[in-house]
């Protein structure tokens, strides 16, 4: 009887062997590995919250004041802000799609209020010790300013007309033939509001 014991256990240990040879001699299936890796982020943070600029907004809208917009806000949307043109506005003498800028005054004309200077400039004599409003001033008016001759004056005029009245003083360098020097010896002697 211990003799068939022992075969039983030859057998069984050679069946184990055998099996154990197979399991390690047939060739796996390679299972595909996916790697996942973050790239980090090599551009600067924008900012998500927009600048933001303060316009002085007066003349003829319905509630002048001091308005904080975005930055590149144009006229338009100061005219907004201030609740809207009066029905005396003279929306027709503004680029309503020029950009604003910090700090800016706008004034918005009225048909009065223009028609009075108007006659008020024709009936004055003109002279250097008064401002020159550069959004109503003549080619004359324009001449008379140092370092403004007539092809300057004319290329004023020419802006003015093509562009709408200028905001600020300051968008006279925007005019061809006007530098920083010319403007320098201009800001003094010029206004754009009347």
């Amino acid at each position: 009887m211990k003799n068939w014991k022992w075969l039983v256990a030859g057998v069984l240990l050679g069946l184990l062997l055998s099996g154990l040879i197979k399991l390690v001699s047939i060739p796996q299936k390679a299972q595909s590995l996916t790697l996942v890796t973050t790239t980090p982020n090599l551009t600067h943070d924008v900012d998500p919250t927009p600048g933001l600029i303060k316009v002085h907004v007066v003349g003829e809208v319905k509630a002048p004041g001091v308005y904080t917009l975005p930055v590149n806000s144009i006229v338009q949307d100061a005219i907004d802000a201030a609740q809207g043109p009066t029905t005396k506005a003279r929306e027709d003498l503004l680029n309503l799609a020029a950009v604003l800028s910090d700090g800016q005054r706008l004034y918005i004309p009225s048909s009065e209020s223009q028609s009075t200077l108007e006659k008020s400039q024709r009936s004055q004599e003109f002279t250097l010790d008064s401002l020159i409003n550069i959004n109503t001033a003549n080619q004359q008016e324009l001449e008379s300013l140092p370092g403004i001759g007539s092809v300057r004056a004319a290329a004023i005029i020419d802006y003015r007309a093509q562009n709408g009245y200028f905001l600020a003083i300051e968008d006279l360098l925007k005019v061809d033939g006007i530098g920083e020097a010319t403007f320098e010896n201009l800001k003094d002697l010029i206004t754009v509001s009347p």
